[in-house]
């Protein structure tokens, strides 16, 4: 007698059941959470800073008050001389002389041209070209 290997009933159930797979909303969900906390700090931080204000300075009191003595003395030129954006740079040069009293020009004319600072180049028509 030969001894034959018993072979494993097949059984046909239907379609194959697989084990679900777990989903990544968990790791979906924690990474919003750290970008939605993120944002909440830096929000309340920039709030925080927009509330303690930085106390004016000696300088800036004198510029408000108007004893800042400008170094360019003589007076900038018409912005009705100019058209555009040229105009408007004459008209912030008139506005505010004590902020371009300040600033070094570097367009190097305190060299070549022995100006003062920027104010200087609203003076005659360099700051146009």
């Amino acid at each position: 007698m030969s001894k034959k290997k018993k072979r494993p009933a097949k059984h046909n159930a239907g379609p194959k059941q697989t084990v679900p797979k777990p989903k990544k909303s968990a790791k979906i969900t924690f990474i919003a959470l750290a970008i939605g906390l993120g944002l909440v700090l830096t929000g309340g931080y920039f709030l925080y800073q927009k509330k303690t204000s930085v106390k004016p300075s000696s300088e800036r009191a004198q510029l408000k008050n108007g004893n800042y003595q400008l170094r360019e003395t003589n007076p900038t030129l018409s912005p009705q001389r100019f058209l555009g954006k040229v105009a408007k740079a004459y008209q912030v040069a008139r506005d505010i002389p004590q902020v371009l009293d300040g600033l070094y020009c570097y367009c190097r004319c305190r060299e070549n041209f022995g100006h003062k600072n920027l104010l200087s180049c609203y003076v005659g028509t360099h700051a146009s070209t």
